[in-house]
């Protein structure tokens, strides 16, 4: 089986979401409600994250220090494990997250993970505020879509895909994969929309997971 294991970076590699920490402490309580237009449809993901990382004049340096001194953010258990697990059943492992790229690369480089493949946000430093953009596959600048743009290629591509998610956005690439891993949001999610899933708490029970899909 051809298999691609598209995986959700913040509160599902992560065990909270990362730019929040960021938002809380560069921006301050204003950001959440607009992060309240987002969750109810009204705005696109793209459209909120560069409203509100506008707003974050810190450079990169402050960010990560803020980021690798705070207890908020720790890395789920079994990371590293699932992806020496897809490696050896020779299963493309890649990030797509609606995240910034220059956290979950330094978060991925200080568990010793190098070469993974990770599709997020660009991000430019600004004094007058951080400028976030989301490239699809096609290169081209998108607000919406972006986690099943990547899905809808790697199905192109002729991969199955076996998805890994914790929030609201999860739920579109979830629709469009063969295997679903769910927590948190993601999880209601499913159930709501009667999608079959398979819950989990740290990573070792996706490679659990994975490994029942090889045997079945």
């Amino acid at each position: 089986m051809k298999l691609a294991v598209q995986c959700d970076f913040d509160g599902t590699i992560t065990e909270e979401d990362v730019s929040f920490l960021i938002l809380d402490t560069f921006v301050g309580n204003i950001w959440r409600e607009m992060l309240t237009e987002y969750l109810e449809g009204r705005i696109p993901v793209g459209a909120f994250n560069k409203k509100v990382f506008a707003m974050v004049k810190a450079d990169k340096k402050t960010q990560l220090d803020v980021i690798f001194n705070s207890d908020r953010v720790k890395i789920r258990p079994g990371l590293k494990e699932l992806i020496e697990y897809c490696a050896q059943q020779d299963y493309r492992f890649i990030i797509v997250s609606n995240g910034l790229t220059f956290y979950i690369d330094a978060l991925l480089e200080s568990q010793g993970l190098k070469n993974v493949e990770v599709f997020a946000a660009t991000n430019d430093f600004r004094p007058e505020g951080m400028i976030a953009r989301y490239i699809g596959p096609d290169g081209r600048e998108m607000d919406a879509g972006f986690k099943e743009s990547y899905t809808k290629l790697l199905i192109k591509d002729g991969y199955e895909v076996a998805y890994v998610g914790n929030g609201v956005s999860d739920i579109y690439p979830s629709r469009l994969s063969v295997k679903v891993f769910a927590t948190g949001d993601l999880l209601r999610k499913c159930e709501e929309e009667k999608l079959a899933y398979t819950p989990f708490v740290d990573l070792h029970d996706v490679v659990r997971g994975l490994e029942s899909i090889k045997k079945s």
